[in-house]
């Protein structure tokens, strides 16, 4: 690979990181408020299936043991 190619290469990352640094920035309050309280709902969602799903498995884990199924 020509030095050319590799060092163009190179400034990928650094474009990547400034074009999400400015568009992040654009966004108003009220949109950066709206996606923390999205992630805050999304995080308790998936704790309670992953919790929901333990308790499915061990009540599945339970009746195999006793013979109900």
């Amino acid at each position: 690979m020509s030095k050319k190619i590799a060092s163009r290469l190179a400034l990928i990352p650094a474009f990547v990181l400034a074009s999400a640094t400015s568009a992040h920035a654009a966004l108003p309050p009220a949109v950066a408020t709206a996606i923390t309280g999205y992630q805050t709902d999304a995080t308790e969602a998936i704790g309670l299936i992953m919790g929901a799903g333990v308790i499915i498995w061990g009540l599945m884990r339970l009746a195999s043991k006793m013979g109900w199924r």
